[in-house]
């Protein structure tokens, strides 16, 4: 069960390595607004068992930034109270970035996966394009560096947000989609590939109009890399994220949307 949270928030899209290409964003309204707050239940598989282990929500408000509005994205998943016994797990991501372009401006992370600690700061410097971050893992010093800033380029929060923003009237299967984000010391390129549409049925929620896309996992520690991560975005004007599912070397980890509040729109859900 180790890394399971921060696996759920960070590799739902998965780390594939390709050339960096903007994805088409729909013009208009924004599918998003202040207050809107989903909720999530993350949860471990492995043949008869299937247990959920955690909680995770992605909050989103306006707030003051070098004297200009901006979004604020605030984005948390715990162990249930239960597996903080066995492994205890926190993050904390957070996203300040502009209300009209979706440009990332500042993020954190504050990380705890049972003794192991990380913390993230970056400062995004458009005119410049370059990032500078800090971030100190486990027992290793702080270090400060800069790193690549491309038109492309999010953080964890914000890329939720600007892939919300795709243009899906043109979808077609097979076709991927090209996005980077950075964390840590390091900036990824990751590739979404839709699949098709799709009615989801979702624990507490009911059967949702999903969009559902497949994603690359690069093999190493968690994952074999034979077998793409999934994900389902409801179908509709909002884009939330609705479940996703990671295979591990052992099991996989999966994500439910379990509530939400303040959408913009009404959610796609079906009889």
């Amino acid at each position: 069960m180790k890394k399971i949270v921060f696996i759920s928030l960070a590799l739902l899209l998965g780390v594939f390595s390709a050339k960096a290409q903007c994805i088409p964003t729909k013009p208009g309204a924004l599918p998003y607004s202040t207050g809107e707050n989903l909720s999530y239940v993350l949860s471990y598989k492995w043949n008869a068992v299937n247990t959920d282990v955690a909680t995770a929500s992605l909050k989103l408000d306006t707030l003051r930034y070098n004297g200009n509005l901006v979004y604020y994205s605030r984005m948390t998943a715990r162990t249930k109270a239960f597996f903080d016994t066995f492994f205890k797990a926190r993050e904390d991501f957070r996203s300040w970035f502009a209300m009209d372009t979706g440009r990332p401006l500042k993020y954190t992370r504050n990380t705890l996966e049972g003794k192991y600690t990380a913390t993230n700061t970056y400062l995004y410097n458009w005119a410049s394009r370059k990032i500078r971050a800090t971030w100190k893992m486990g027992s290793k010093p702080q270090q400060t560096a800069d790193l690549p800033l491309t038109d492309c380029t999010y953080d964890l929060p914000s890329i939720i947000y600007f892939l919300r923003r795709m243009d899906t009237s043109n979808l077609k299967e097979g076709k991927s989609y090209k996005v980077t984000y950075g964390i840590d010391d390091d900036v990824y390129t990751i590739s979404l590939t839709f699949k098709g549409r799709e009615n989801k049925k979702i624990r507490g929620i009911g059967k949702v109009k999903c969009l559902h896309f497949g994603c690359n996992v690069v093999a190493g520690e968690m994952f074999t890399g034979n077998e793409d991560a999934q994900l389902w975005v409801s179908d509709d004007d909002n884009h939330i994220p609705i479940y996703f599912m990671a295979p591990l070397k052992v099991g996989a980890v999966t994500g439910r949307l379990s509530g939400y509040k303040g959408l913009s729109h009404k959610l796609a859900t079906v009889k």
